[in-house]
């Protein structure tokens, strides 16, 4: 298990294989982590991890003879795996991970993402019989004496 930060907390972890490295896969509320051991004996572990914030897509990809992948795009090649293209071969069927991951992104996206405002401007003109201020664009007829505005 890996060490997670201060407020991070683990949502699942399954068997997994990267490259030609065998271990497990991690996903936490910030990151998706690969944690592999090297040695028989003495035996050394290696993390290797993506934030979030920098998952772009997941997909999952079936092949022949049962192979199940997880394939996850990042932005960039500056996360742990050095690549930008990360296929994990899975114990678990690939679509639960990714609605996992994907549940996971859509409010750090949402975070990201500019608040749009739209502004509107209405214009309203005088009625030319009683003078009550009329909304042209809304309104064919005066709200106060019923004369058409057009």
């Amino acid at each position: 298990m890996p060490a997670l930060a201060e407020g991070e907390r683990q949502i699942d972890q399954t068997i997994a294989a990267f490259s030609s490295y065998k271990g497990t896969v991690y996903l936490t509320d910030r990151r998706i982590l690969f944690e592999y051991g090297e040695g028989t004996i003495h035996k050394k572990f290696h993390q290797l991890g993506v934030s979030l914030r920098d998952v772009t897509t997941v997909n999952a990809k079936h092949a022949r003879l049962g192979g199940q992948e997880l394939l996850i795009t990042t932005r960039n090649t500056n996360n742990g795996f050095g690549t930008t293209q990360i296929a994990f071969r899975v114990a678990v069927i690939p679509e639960q991970w990714m609605v996992k991951i994907n549940n996971l992104l859509i409010p750090i996206s949402s975070k990201l993402s500019p608040t749009i405002v739209v502004e509107k401007e209405i214009v309203k003109v005088p009625c030319k019989y009683c003078g009550t201020l009329v909304d042209v664009f809304r309104n064919n007829m005066c709200s106060q004496c019923g004369a058409p505005t057009r």
